[in-house]
């Protein structure tokens, strides 16, 4: 596997993650809060689809600079079907608010760790916009989930969104 298609299979997770949120947004339509925050949730998971999609033309110019993260194929096999469960139980009857809170903080701790080994190997040009348009954003993606935890009334997982907080601070540096 090359750079640029591990770029291109993390790509197509997040893809898969807006409609993740697109579709707990629909869901929950009747509160509109928790909604509008997991639309815009959804949002940035879109811009960052769009980026890692510019990021494999980054890697082309680069010709070859940059690294490939310690990841295998059976690595991103595991991711898949770990995400693949998370989309059916955010899809299963009986889905409480809380729960579909849970979900989505997991969905972000199984993302988070990748997009940040990810970025330490991506060619400079790739690796500063993508770093940028990822990592210095979270704060922001985090912000919107640490609402929905205060919206579902899951104070209880506070300290998992401040973790993920934490990690993307660090990541930058």
């Amino acid at each position: 596997m090359t750079l640029s298609e591990l770029v291109e299979r993390y790509a197509q997770f997040e893809k898969r993650a807006v409609g993740f949120y697109r579709g707990l947004a629909d869901r929950f339509a009747t509160d509109p809060a928790a909604a509008r925050l997991w639309r815009e949730m959804s949002n940035t998971e879109a811009s960052h689809f769009a980026l890692l999609e510019l990021a494999q033309d980054w890697i082309a110019m680069a010709k070859g600079a940059g690294g490939m993260p310690p990841v295998t194929a059976a690595d991103l096999d595991a991711l898949a079907t770990r995400l693949a469960q998370l989309e059916a139980a955010a899809e299963a009857a009986g889905l409480t608010p809380a729960a579909a809170v849970e979900l989505s903080i997991e969905w972000e701790e199984l993302e988070l760790p990748h997009i940040v080994e990810l970025v330490r190997h991506l060619p400079p040009k790739a690796q500063g916009r993508v770093m940028a348009g990822m990592i210095a954003e979270a704060a922001e993606h985090y912000r919107m989930l640490m609402e929905l935890v205060r919206t579902a009334g899951e104070a209880a997982q506070t300290d998992r969104v401040s973790a993920l907080e934490r990690s993307a601070r660090e990541a930058i540096g």
